[in-house]
C-alpha cells in the first residue's frame, strides 16, 4: 500500500530523529574544537527542521 502524506511527513521525522540522535553523539565524541563548531551547526539545523517537521504532523487536517 502507498503512504500518504502525512506518513511521509511521520517517516521524515524519525529519520530527522535519527539524526539529531547521531550528531548528538558526534559532538560528544569529536575531538577538535572547529569540527564541534560545524557539527553543533548541522545539528541545530536539523532540531529546527524536526520543529517545523513535528509543527506540521501537529498541524495537519485530515
Amino acid at each position: 500500500m502507498q503512504k500518504n502524506a502525512k506518513q511521509h511527513v511521520q517517516d521524515a521525522c524519525e529519520k530527522l530523529q535519527n539524526s539529531s540522535t547521531c550528531l548528538t553523539d558526534a559532538v560528544n565524541t569529536v575531538e577538535k574544537e572547529e569540527n564541534k563548531q560545524q557539527i553543533q551547526n548541522t545539528l541545530n539545523q536539523v532540531q529546527s527542521a524536526l520543529q517545523a517537521a513535528n509543527t506540521t504532523l501537529s498541524n495537519y487536517k485530515e
